[in-house]
């Protein structure tokens, strides 16, 4: 029997309790993924509401070209498409809306949806809301919580399955033949939006200011966040490490609050990657506690734990010079935590070329000098990139060397031996698809390199 069709029966009770209650009629609830996209989130919910028997009508903005990718892995699935556009009748036939990142909250089909009363949610807030909640381990937070999760991940090994981190829908949990003890989701601040439930143990690795592009200021972008522990209850546990703007947040939980510091743990924290933040590792040792693992399995586990690309990654090594592709420091924050990374792995004494700079989130404007004086502070040479971003961090850096290009910042930083670190501390989307492919282009200017 298919793995789905076995949890069928309880899927559709769970979802008649959280989303279709005041449904009348007995065909088949209508579902509309608004915003199929290119990432795999929406064919995730398009694949779980098509296998459970539901009307499903996807639509999306972009074309049928554009969205081949996404389409060929829900070929055969009886779903209705509307694409290159998005439809107000779409709207009003809905029985409950899926909506991907991309759609705003002020997006005018998701105010009609409100004003006639249709269910919102998203891939998070339907996987919250439809798995066991005593199971999940949820982490979020502005920098570190793909890092966080799949090192949980791989310290818990066959008890525990990954969702939510990057390409891996949180649908795949459903479709798993056999019921792991844990399930650990990653949580951006787009999916805690429309969550309504919290996992057993939630994590918050950081909490800075980004996205102020897309939230009124930070005290919504962090409303959000909390919503990670928002729903949690006396029997739950939130682990942060130790932050003054956290602090402010924290009014209402029910759960065990637990805060932890790097110091707080025994001089084995040394042992572990320079690319491994501590912060990390310190909270993950908390949460390590909660779950009962031995002291040595754990130590084990984070020692051998491979970082994932694309955070503080050596990528090249050529005659006297290190490239390092720190390519998901998107905000300045992240990138400050990066640098100071850096120098503590390689020195004071070594060159550090800095390629960073891109568009702005509307980051606000005493971060962007605090990331300025920290390149004063550790960096040797600037080369700035096009962006909105970089015109106000230009204003701060004294001798930075604006680029063109990312081709022409990687020739211009190779002029010297030393650390060359593509530490953005900006968004990609004036340049680049995201963030992912600025890596792919840092890298193969790399190799074309010739020193």
């Amino acid at each position: 029997m298919d793995v789905l069709q076995s949890k069928k029966e309880i899927l559709q009770r769970r979802l008649q309790e959280k989303f279709f209650g005041g449904r009348k009629g007995s065909s088949p609830p209508r579902v509309l993924i608004l915003g199929l996209g290119v990432q795999g989130g929406g064919v995730g919910a398009a694949r779980f509401f098509a296998r459970l028997g539901m009307n499903v009508t996807v639509t999306d903005l972009k074309q049928k070209k554009d969205l081949s990718v996404s389409l060929k892995r829900l070929r055969g699935l009886p779903i209705r498409y509307v694409l290159g556009k998005h439809r107000m009748v779409d709207i009003r036939k809905s029985d409950l809306i899926v909506k991907n990142p991309g759609v705003l909250a002020r997006s005018p089909f998701i105010r009609e949806a409100k004003k006639r009363k249709i269910p919102i949610t998203n891939d998070a807030g339907l996987f919250l809301a439809l798995a066991p909640p005593e199971t999940i381990i949820g982490v979020t937070g502005t920098k570190g919580k793909t890092t966080m999760t799949m090192l949980l991940g791989h310290i818990l090994g066959r008890r525990a399955a990954v969702v939510g981190t990057p390409g891996v829908s949180f649908f795949e949990y459903f479709f798993l033949k056999e019921e792991p003890e844990w399930v650990i989701g990653e949580f951006s601040s787009f999916d805690l939006e429309y969550v309504r439930s919290s996992p057993h143990i939630a994590v918050m690795t950081s909490l800075f200011a980004d996205h102020l592009n897309r939230y009124a200021s930070f005290d919504e972008y962090a409303r959000f966040k909390m919503n990670i522990a928002r729903f949690q209850n006396s029997s739950d546990f939130f682990i942060a490490y130790r932050s003054p703007r956290l602090r402010a947040h924290l009014t209402g939980l029910k759960s065990k609050v637990m805060f932890t510091r790097e110091q707080n743990l025994s001089r084995r924290i040394t042992q572990v990657s320079w690319r491994l933040p501590l912060e990390l590792v310190a909270i993950t040792y908390r949460v390590s506690k909660i779950l009962e693992i031995p002291e040595k399995i754990f130590w084990a586990k984070v020692k051998n734990f491979k970082v994932p690309e694309g955070r503080l990654e050596i990528v090249a090594r050529k005659k006297g010079r290190v490239y390092i592709n720190d390519t998901t420091a998107t905000n300045p924050g992240s990138a400050i935590h990066s640098l100071r990374a850096i120098r503590r792995a390689f020195g004071e004494k070594i060159r550090l070329l800095v390629i960073t700079g891109g568009e702005d989130k509307l980051f606000p404007k005493d971060e962007i000098r605090q990331y300025a004086k920290d390149l004063q502070a550790r960096a040797d040479s600037v080369y700035m990139l096009p962006g909105s971003m970089t015109n106000t961090l230009a204003h701060y850096v004294r001798g930075g060397v604006l680029c063109g290009s990312l081709e022409e910042a990687v020739s211009k930083a190779s002029g010297t031996k030393g650390i060359i670190a593509l530490v953005p501390g900006a968004a990609s989307f004036n340049m680049f698809m995201n963030e992912f492919h600025r890596a792919r282009v840092f890298i193969k200017a790399v190799r074309r390199l010739k020193i």
